[in-house]
């Protein structure tokens, strides 16, 4: 029998690109010996703990391999930390993503379909995410979402159980307040993975401005419960009733009236098509701005507070020409929708 060696790697930090509570670390890192960027979670080793405790996060990757999770590169320690060394995307995140622009219907259909692929491997393996937001969804140099950051998932028991009561974040889902257990079953990521999808279509800007109201847990928890946080009305005109559907059904506070599991998500999101995916949305101060470039033809209609409207359609090498019959001063949302839809 062969005993186990220990080796030495050694890497650069080059820059700190995120901080997962108060125990860990995230940089970007050259290894030397493999002459390459790669990340590094840099995780402390508490007081009373052995470093065994801390490799659950790089077994459950390394569990997963799936075109679209996060791969472990290798994982090791010294006397005080534990080292998780994935590759490095320099597209950053879906959270990143969104921040430099709003998606259209189809990029939200792309990366929604690519992540739950990777979360339907996961609980294929008998694990529960339970930490799915934008932030945890990369995005790779082929434009492909992939599900990241393992350090709160849970192996389910025989009964599909898991305990987790070592969370935080703004995605928790009903089945959390008030459980004095902290166990769950995949369908807490079923409910994290609607609410990303929300983000994803009312942009996190509109989903900080509904979290910043609340002062107290117990009152957004009041709120998740009963539905009304986040806000169902709240989908720009552009997001098609399809897809408001499937994400609805992910966020139900019932967690027996959700979908069962991604790839019942996935096959909803499949049935999506029409005019109506590849409208870009822009709020600029007080205007709110949809655009789309189709095939050489750009449609745009900007439409202000009062309500006042101006619709715009012309070829990309030709004159701006007006579209008068949207062209109003109290344009009703039904009539912008016509226009989306033409």
């Amino acid at each position: 029998m062969f005993a186990y060696q220990k080796a030495q790697v050694s890497f650069k930090k080059l820059e700190e690109i995120g901080h997962e509570g108060k125990n860990s670390k995230v940089y970007r890192a050259h290894d030397q010996n493999l002459d390459a960027e790669i990340v590094i979670k840099e995780i402390e080793i508490k007081h009373g703990f052995s470093s065994k405790d801390y490799f659950e996060e790089a077994q459950a990757l390394y569990k997963s391999t799936h075109p679209n999770i996060v791969q472990v590169c290798y994982a090791c320690e010294d006397d005080k930390k534990v080292y998780v060394a994935s590759p490095f995307y320099r597209n950053g995140s879906l959270k990143k993503r969104m921040a430099h622009k709003s998606l259209t219907v189809r990029e939200i259909i792309r990366y929604s379909t690519h992540f739950l692929n990777g979360l339907h491997n996961v609980h294929s393996k008998g694990l529960i995410h339970f930490d799915i937001k934008p932030d945890n969804v990369l995005i790779s140099d082929r434009n492909e979402a992939l599900l990241a950051d393992f350090g709160q998932s849970k192996p389910m028991d025989r009964n599909g159980l898991a305990k987790q009561p070592m969370l935080y974040g703004k995605q928790f889902p009903p089945e959390y307040f008030g459980n004095a257990q902290y166990i769950f079953d995949n369908r807490f990521d079923i409910y994290q993975a609607g609410l990303t999808m929300y983000r994803m279509c009312v942009g996190d800007k509109e989903f900080d401005r509904q979290f910043s109201k609340y002062k107290t847990w117990p009152e957004l928890g009041g709120d998740v419960r009963a539905g009304s946080f986040p806000d169902r009305k709240a989908y720009p005109l552009h997001i098609p009733k399809k897809l408001k559907t499937v994400i609805n059904k992910c966020l139900k506070p019932n967690p027996g009236e959700r979908y069962g599991s991604p790839v019942e998500i996935v096959n909803g999101l499949a049935d999506i098509d029409g005019s109506i995916l590849d409208w870009e949305y822009i709020l600029d101060k007080n205007k709110r701005i949809w655009r789309q470039e189709v095939e050489g033809t750009i449609k745009m209609i900007e439409v202000c507070e009062k309500r006042t409207s101006k619709a715009y359609k012309h070829r990309v090498d030709s004159a701006i020409r007006r579209v008068k019959e949207f062209c109003l001063t109290d344009i009703e949302d039904k009539k912008i929708v016509e226009f989306l839809e033409k």
